[in-house]
């Protein structure tokens, strides 16, 4: 069936007129597809490269079949931009943490990964626009924004948000490429290996912070009563991570109610008190529930002793007016120490995450093994021995340097 109009030049009615295929005054003889696609009350043009009628109504009949069958399946015809759909996303993971999927603190870090995702695709950028290649160039584009500060471990995580994003968007037919088809530029594990032997404090730097704390948080440098309180809270924080190996966003939100049993352990070189900590799944990142041990109670018992806030439901480190820590003080506390100890950072990201590596990294030389450090840390063995393959090479180097009969590494001569 052929008509014209006063803008068509030439029209073919397909499939009972839900397909038309016409040329127009503007087109110069290239046919081109309209489909009304009545559940997004939309009409769907496309030119179909041709002047030749009967390639155009052979391409117009498999470009209307795949576009019912995207609509049968309940996926969109229509792309949208990479700003809304990310928005969305964000909204369906908010129901999660509702839920109790996944943390506010790890809905916060995701959030904070697809703001740089868009600052690559630029968000106005339409999903159909972004193919399987697209983020070959991703890490290159972060190192470059950073001025090459970022690690490979935080490019690497924010990757897995993306396919994170992406298997959602599959699911909810906002795309046709799945999560396990995009492209990403390879990692090198010598570099990741270099970033966590980096992002480690040494015994030296260790012993530095540790001072800096102690000088810091005094009364004598302490302007008001507020001022200590939360300094001596924030001080405790560090030390309970560097003996715990625990995450910041699990700390943040432990209890007293969370709190054990306190024990004396009799061993080799003296006796050590030690508390039992209940980690919550609901707190958890790998959402499971766990019990460790603090190598130090005293820790607690100086807090329990500081503490305004002491009663069953009440988060350990909390300020002097009543409220969790923040993100700001931490940071406050944590610039001024760094700078008190006179610790040098150039090409190095030393944070409250580097006291969970330096738990690792001193239970591991002391000849703990994998799996009870995996166990007291929540994470796996697998991932203990990617992170921290620099210290395993070292111990392998000290067992071939040993002089057995005096049982002890010789350092040279």
């Amino acid at each position: 069936m052929t008509e014209k109009t006063k803008w068509k030049t030439e029209a073919h009615s397909l499939f009972d007129g839900d397909c038309e295929v016409y040329t127009t005054n503007q087109s110069n003889g290239v046919y081109q597809i309209g489909v009304w696609v009545s559940v997004e009350g939309k009409m769907y043009r496309k030119s179909l490269r041709t002047k030749h009628r009967e390639t155009a109504l052979a391409k117009a009949k498999t470009e209307y079949i795949s576009i019912r069958s995207k609509v049968d399946q309940g996926k969109q015809v229509f792309s949208e931009d990479i700003t809304t759909v990310v928005s969305r996303y964000s909204l369906h993971r908010e129901d999660d943490v509702k839920t109790g999927i996944i943390t506010k603190q790890r809905l916060g870090t995701i959030r904070s990964h697809l703001k740089n995702m868009l600052s690559y695709l630029h968000g106005d950028m339409k999903v159909s626009d972004i193919d399987r290649g697209t983020f070959i160039e991703y890490y290159n584009f972060r190192a470059k924004q950073t001025e090459y500060q970022v690690n490979q471990e935080t490019v690497r995580q924010e990757c897995s948000t993306i396919g994170m994003l992406w298997k959602w968007m599959y699911n909810e037919g906002l795309t046709t490429i799945s999560s396990d088809r995009l492209e990403f530029q390879k990692f090198n594990r010598q570099n990741f290996q270099n970033d966590v032997r980096r992002d480690t404090f040494t015994d030296e730097e260790w012993k530095k912070f540790h001072q800096a704390m102690r000088s810091y948080a005094s009364k004598k440098n302490c302007r008001t009563e507020e001022e200590y309180y939360n300094r001596q809270i924030l001080r405790n924080y560090c030390l309970v991570l560097a003996n715990t190996g625990m995450r910041t966003g699990e700390l943040d939100q432990v209890r007293w109610c969370d709190i054990g049993d306190y024990k004396k352990i009799i061993h080799e070189t003296g006796v050590s008190s030690v508390v039992k900590i209940s980690v919550r799944w609901k707190t958890s990142k790998v959402r499971k529930d766990r019990v460790l041990y603090c190598r130090d109670s005293v820790y607690f018992e100086r807090l329990s002793e500081i503490s305004n806030y002491k009663t069953a439901g009440d988060y350990i480190f909390t300020s002097f007016k009543g409220n969790v820590i923040t993100a700001r003080q931490k940071s406050i506390f944590w610039h001024a120490v760094m700078s008190l100890a006179k610790i040098k950072t150039a090409d190095r990201k030393l944070s409250f995450y580097s006291l969970r590596h330096y738990f690792v990294t001193q239970r591991w030389k002391a000849g703990v093994q994998l799996r009870d450090i995996a166990n007291s840390c929540g994470t796996s063995v697998n991932q203990i021995e990617k992170t921290y393959y620099h210290i395993d090479e070292e111990k392998m180097i000290e067992t071939a340097v040993m002089d057995k009969r005096r049982a002890k590494v010789v350092r040279g001569r």
